[in-house]
């Protein structure tokens, strides 16, 4: 008799336990005792013959990226630092033969981008990039990684070339910057936050904007986005060419996250110093021969002029490219070959940007009157340290 009411109690409480599994797994929210009804739909809502304009524009801008991202690379560097020691040993400080260390190396390293300029190798970034790095390594988008030479940095123009000893390189040429227009849309390639072969695409925003006064250079204003382990990065325009170096952005974040304003290096200035460097083994500067000054309201009203735009000549150096040329003290200089000179910090621009021997036209005021001189460029003479 106990036995068989044992046997009662078993099956009772594993019938139970079935019971509550199905009510819990059958009452749970979202499920359903029948087959819910779908039909998905079976077509797009236009043909791509509607919308041949898009459809056009959406396959030229896939065939430019796919033309320009085996060019472009990732470049990883690493280095070794000295910081100060925020804790001192205190056995340092009693034992008279041990001297305590006020610095310790640590290892450091870095993302950034990169892009071939030619078939031998030499690839083109930005120096603050590999700026107290001594070890590069440059990763291709068929995901060879090949360790890379610097061969020469500016920190003037920011930018370094390095060399990586590779075959079936596809180099990307050099447009001209100078031609870009405002409105004129471009694609900044790179590898922002380790996210290789990105692409983003915008316009020009504005040219000649100083994004750093420091660098002395000035920059092509783009609204492509560009975030950190972009920079060094190639901004190409529609015909697969570069026409600026991503180098910088407007931030008001301390992780420097975009805002919508990006600065690139214009391509000329890239290109002149990546041929200086690789020509000289440093970068060959523009020299005209002057000392010269911002022009003040009270010049600019004692001259005759109704704007402060442009440079008052302070001197002219002996047997310089300026004497030569007729350049005298009290001279102003608006325009360089054509293009306007709004400070002394435009016309070393202008002095940047020009090659060696290069003829120039310039405008200048003198004494009220209008004069055009011509002066040929030189090269900047080595300062002795």
């Amino acid at each position: 008799m106990r036995r068989s009411f044992f046997l009662f109690l078993i099956t009772a409480l594993v019938v139970f336990g079935v019971y509550r599994y199905w009510k819990l797994t059958h009452d749970r929210p979202g499920f359903r005792r029948t087959t819910e009804r779908y039909t998905p739909a079976t077509a797009p809502k236009l043909d791509l013959k509607d919308v041949q304009v898009l459809a056009a524009l959406d396959s030229e801008y896939t065939r430019l990226v796919e033309a320009v991202v085996p060019s472009v690379v990732s470049i990883t560097t690493s280095g070794t630092v000295i910081v100060p020691r925020q804790i001192i040993d205190p056995f340092e400080l009693f034992f008279p033969g041990r001297r305590p260390r006020t610095a310790i190396e640590q290892q450091r390293a870095s993302l950034g981008s990169g892009v071939i300029v030619s078939r031998e190798g030499h690839v083109l970034t930005n120096h603050h990039v590999i700026a107290g790095m001594d070890k590069f390594v440059v990763t291709l988008t068929d995901g060879r990684n090949e360790p890379a030479q610097l061969l020469g940095s500016d920190e003037l123009t920011d930018i370094a070339v390095l060399k990586i000893n590779a075959g079936n390189l596809e180099p990307l040429p050099f447009g001209d910057s100078d031609a870009v227009r405002v409105g004129q849309m471009v694609f900044a390639i790179g590898n922002p936050f380790g996210l290789q072969e990105s692409v983003t695409q915008g316009i020009i925003s504005a040219k000649g904007r100083r994004a750093m006064r420091d660098s002395g250079a000035e920059f092509l204003q783009t609204d492509v986005a560009v975030n950190q382990g972009n920079s060094g990065g190639p901004l190409i325009n529609l015909r697969g060419e570069i026409v600026g170096i991503n180098s910088a952005i407007y931030s008001t974040s301390k992780e420097g996250t975009w805002l919508g304003i990006s600065f690139a290096i214009p391509a000329n200035n890239a290109r002149r110093t990546l041929e200086s460097l690789l020509k000289s083994g440093r970068v060959v500067r523009g020299y005209l021969g002057v000392v010269m000054s911002d022009l003040s309201r009270e010049n600019a009203r004692a001259l005759g002029l109704r704007d402060t735009a442009g440079v008052m000549i302070a001197d002219v150096m002996p047997g310089s490219p300026a004497e030569r040329a007729g350049l005298k003290p009290g001279d102003v200089v608006r325009t360089f070959n054509g293009r306007a000179v709004a400070d002394s910090l435009a016309m070393r621009s202008r002095l940047a940007e020009s090659d060696i021997d290069a003829d120039v036209e310039l405008s200048v005021v003198r004494g009220g009157q209008q004069l055009t001189l011509h002066a040929k460029i030189a090269e900047a003479p080595l300062v002795q340290r």
